[in-house]
Formats: structure tokens, sequence, C-alpha cells
């Protein structure tokens, strides 16, 4: 073996192992703040991960970082649910298929949406990552709803706050609802704000 082949081997082990570690503290981060720990240490990331205090510091210079890459994570967690184009030709339809799109996001990502509404107002990067999920949500819900009802603003905050995660929070957590119960909760609202938009 040359030397450059050497230098080369030599490299991608490094990076392989590096890539290793740094998939093990982030999902060592996701398991924990899953069972409830709002806002695990450094040291607990490093015990569930089984590396070395260290490691997680080399890796991630401090807990922003690591809170980054946990958003990284999620996204690509929930992407396809959320990139599935909608299958509908009427609008009702898609809002429904929609709405249950969302609400099965919010299934998925609820331990990490309550630890970063937590920890938000310490973090530029989860204020960032969380005003860009609320206007992406936004976004999409105008995209589904004919010019008339897009154009009645209290409609449009209604509807948003009828499917924002703050409610789905307050049903599931606060009220003690199944995920069934609140879905059809969620859906008996905005049946009332939009009879017209009622499901087949």
């Amino acid at each position: 073996m040359s030397d450059s082949e050497h230098v080369v081997d030599v490299t991608d082990g490094r990076l392989l192992r590096s890539r290793d570690s740094k998939r093990k503290i982030v999902n060592a981060m996701l398991e924990l703040v899953r069972e409830g720990r709002i806002a695990p240490t450094a040291e607990e990331v490093a015990q569930r991960a089984q590396v070395g205090l260290r490691t997680v510091f080399r890796r991630f210079k401090d807990m922003e970082n690591l809170y980054a890459e946990m958003s990284v994570a999620i996204s690509e967690k929930v992407a396809p649910v959320i990139d599935q184009a909608l299958a509908h030709d009427s609008w009702g339809d898609n809002l429904h298929q929609l709405v249950d799109r969302r609400l099965q996001v919010y299934e998925i990502v609820m331990p990490y949406r309550v630890a970063a509404d937590v920890l938000r107002f310490q973090s530029n990067i989860l204020l960032t990552h969380h005003t860009q999920i609320v206007r992406d949500e936004r976004k999409r819900l105008l995209a589904v709803l004919p010019g008339e009802i897009e154009r009645d603003r209290p409609m449009i905050e209604a509807l948003e706050a009828v499917l924002s995660f703050d409610m789905w929070n307050q049903l599931r957590n606060d009220q003690r609802l199944s995920a069934t119960e609140a879905g059809e909760v969620v859906k008996r609202i905005i049946t009332s704000l939009l009879p017209e938009a009622r499901g087949n």
C-alpha cells in the first residue's frame, strides 16, 4: 500500500468513527427526550450513547449544535409523511387529508416538540426551527384552501389555532384524550368552522 493510500484509509476510518459517534450521540439525545427528559445534560447524553463526555463536545462544540442535529433528524423522520402529495380533486378532501397528516406528525414529534417549546427561548436554533415549522404549516394550509376562505383572516387564524401543536398537546396531555379521540375533536371543530369541507 502506498503512503497516499494509507493516508486515505486512516482518514476514511476516522471519518466513519466520527459519523458513528455523532449518530450515537444524536440518537441518545432523542431517546432521552422521548423518555421525558426535557433537557438532558451532556453527561446524560454521553452515558446513554456510551461515549466519553469529551467525545460529545468534540462532535458538538455546544448543546446548540446538538439541538441543530436533533432538528435535522426529526425533520428527516417526518418528511415522508409531510412531503406526500395530496391525492384528491376537492379542496375539502385535501384539507381532511392534510389534517390527518399533520396530526400523525404531531404524534411522532410530540415529546420533541414539548421539549423544544420549553427550551426554544434559551436556544436560537430551536426558536428558528420552531418559527420555520409554524411558517411551513401555515403555507401548506393556505395552499389547500380556496381563495375566498384564504382571504377570510379570522377563519385562517381559527384554523391555525385548531391545527396547532399547542391544541394537540392540550388534548393529548392536559385533557388526556387518546390520539383517536383528540383527532375527532380537531375534526369536529374544523367541520363546524367549514361545513362545506365535510369529508366524504
